[in-house]
């Protein structure tokens, strides 16, 4: 099973992408270890691509970077993962659908780990790119049959989701940098 196709067809085609995903039996486990860990690690080398095009660069501000970008995606998982899981008792009711529910919160974040590395590695800011940070509400939404949520059905775990992938991160990272700064 390749994963990375997986969470391009998710990112590309969100209802047939969870469809998909739906008809293989795919693991949040194996998920988390085959892409969003080997996407975290080259977010945390795009941090140094600072170095080849900006003279203001320094090595230690690359590191503190790096250490901010790894860090926010890899704690907002397991923060939207206790909250997804914890607080919506009405989705989740099962081990199969709390498995369900971390992998589509590692897919919608493995697509904004894309987008920040792409942030990365540009020279300059691009605030159109920002904008498709919020492409994560619909993927998010789109999820809804690999969920089984009915048409009619409560979706605010779907919307709770998307906002914990967008928000954690930026609060995380926020905070990192805060105590970073600090310390340098």
């Amino acid at each position: 099973m390749n994963y990375f196709k997986n969470a391009s067809y998710v990112v590309c085609f969100p209802r047939n992408g969870w469809k998909a995903v739906g008809h293989s039996s795919v693991q949040w486990r194996d998920v988390q270890s085959r892409v969003l860990y080997p996407m975290l690690a080259v977010l945390a080398l795009s941090a140094f691509m600072s170095l080849a095009y900006d003279a203001r660069a320094t090595l230690v501000g690359c590191i503190m970077a790096a250490v901010i970008d790894f860090a926010k995606y890899f704690f907002a998982f397991f923060i939207a993962s206790y909250v997804a899981t914890g607080y919506f008792p009405a989705v989740v009711k099962s081990k199969q659908m709390a498995n369900r529910v971390n992998v589509v919160i590692l897919y919608c974040m493995a697509m904004m780990v894309a987008l920040n590395i792409i942030d990365n590695l540009l020279p300059a800011s691009f605030p159109y790119l920002k904008i498709l940070y919020f492409y994560v509400f619909f993927m998010a939404w789109k999820a809804d049959s690999y969920l089984e949520i009915a048409d009619d059905g409560n979706k605010k775990i779907l919307i709770a989701i998307a906002a914990m992938v967008l928000v954690l991160p930026l609060a995380i990272g926020y905070l990192l940098g805060l105590i970073m700064n600090s310390i340098s």
